[in-house]
């Protein structure tokens, strides 16, 4: 493919990038609050975060090597965020927790269907030398959409009195129009390797797949016990955001606004800085830094605290879109990143599976006997200590090249 058309190609992929999380935006930074209004308890929260994290990544692996075996992306892609778009109306009209848990984990799982072909669709369009920028770029794209929603959305839904129908018909809406902007795209032609259901579903392979490559199983292993204890703190922070801080839908939405407006701000110099002194140092950083979370919201006392952490978690979050993918992708086979990648999702979904549920379930239960209050510091030193020991631990992962040829 000609440069031109190559740059072509990216802008396409770019303008979903954006379309698609200007639809997300409306609505999904607002779900975990809002399952707390209608009535959920730390315990269904914490569920609501597993099963989300769970039907996210589970069907990614048969997916992922549909993907790989079909050789087409942008089909999957289309078909899947549609459907997932839609999705959103139902969820806005359901007020029973239960429901509106069972409703929004079938949401995340659509949705999450497209992402091995996303992940394939980016990966054929961007050269080693250049992946970092061009995550980087696609980030501040998803970034941008997900800034100019989430800062309308919160006061819409607070103008509305809570009520969240209107955001979620404009997230079918925005959503549907990012998977169509896909069409556009003209794929790079793979050839097709004979479809079998068994292949597809089959996961006694699967320890033999990560092992093919000790870089890539190596980061699994230390991203899989990291994002259990990430996830433990989750449901807790529902809870001190709805419950404990008692705050809006428009001061939920300044906070995304303030990590979103900050994350763009240094994506493209975290971009640039990967190229210069390479993944790991950032990888680092990111997962270091992620310790400060629980430690901020056990202590806050009002909005401002939680604006300061999200201001820093801005370039937290840049240091790891400019750097995670990109490490993932240097270290697998072209012809696998659907496979490889699906499979890096099922194993992480799997322990913020695990994470989530205990750290909700575990904090209902201590509430009985200790109060709210020490319960909540209980979980959330609990989540920093492993996050912190977690971060350190990435210093032993092995830097990649720049001019890695894959295998």
């Amino acid at each position: 493919m000609s440069k031109d058309g190559a740059d072509k190609k990216l802008k396409w992929i770019y303008g979903r990038a954006f379309a698609s999380s200007l639809g997300n935006g409306m609505i999904s930074p607002f779900i975990y609050v809002y399952a707390a209004r209608i009535g959920a308890s730390s315990g269904e929260i914490g569920w609501m975060h597993s099963f989300n994290n769970l039907f996210t990544n589970s069907l990614q692996v048969p997916f992922g090597r549909l993907t790989d075996s079909i050789g087409r992306r942008i089909p999957i892609i289309v078909i899947t965020s549609i459907l997932a778009s839609l999705l959103w109306i139902p969820i806005a009209l359901v007020t029973q927790p239960k429901v509106f848990i069972f409703l929004v984990a079938l949401q995340f799982l659509l949705a999450s269907i497209s992402v091995p072909a996303w992940n394939a669709l980016i990966s054929e369009s961007s050269q080693a030398s250049t992946r970092s920028i061009v995550v980087s770029n696609i980030n501040i794209a998803s970034l941008t959409g997900g800034l100019i929603a989430t800062f309308f959305s919160g006061w819409l839904i607070d103008y509305a009195g809570g009520e969240i129908i209107v955001s979620a018909a404009l997230a079918s809406i925005l959503g549907s129009t990012g998977a169509l902007i896909l069409l556009k795209v003209k794929e790079k032609k793979i050839k097709q390797r004979r479809i079998s259901l068994g292949p597809l579903f089959s996961i006694s392979d699967i320890p033999n797949l990560i092992n093919e490559n000790t870089d890539f199983r190596f980061f699994l292993k230390l991203v899989a016990l990291q994002s259990f204890f990430m996830s433990f703190a989750w449901p807790l922070f529902t809870i001190t955001t709805a419950i404990v801080l008692n705050l809006g839908m428009g001061e939920v939405g300044v906070l995304s606004v303030i990590q979103t407006v900050s994350t763009i701000l240094s994506q493209a110099l975290m971009g640039r800085l990967s190229l210069r002194i390479g993944k790991k140092p950032l990888i680092v950083f990111h997962y270091v830094s992620l310790t400060a979370v629980p430690l901020v919201y056990c202590f806050a006392s009002g909005f401002i605290h939680i604006a300061v952490l999200n201001l820093f978690l801005g370039f937290v979050a840049a240091s790891g879109n400019a750097t995670i993918l990109p490490y993932i992708l240097d270290t697998i086979p072209e012809d696998r990143v659907g496979e490889a990648t699906s499979i890096y999702n099922m194993i992480v979904g799997i322990a913020y599976f695990t994470g989530s549920a205990l750290g909700g379930n575990l904090t209902e239960l201590l509430n009985q006997s200790f109060g709210r209050t020490v319960s909540l510091r209980i979980g959330y030193f609990a989540s920093a200590l492993g996050r912190f020991i977690m971060g350190v631990s990435f210093l032993k992962i092995r830097e990649t090249s720049q001019s890695t040829k894959r295998k």
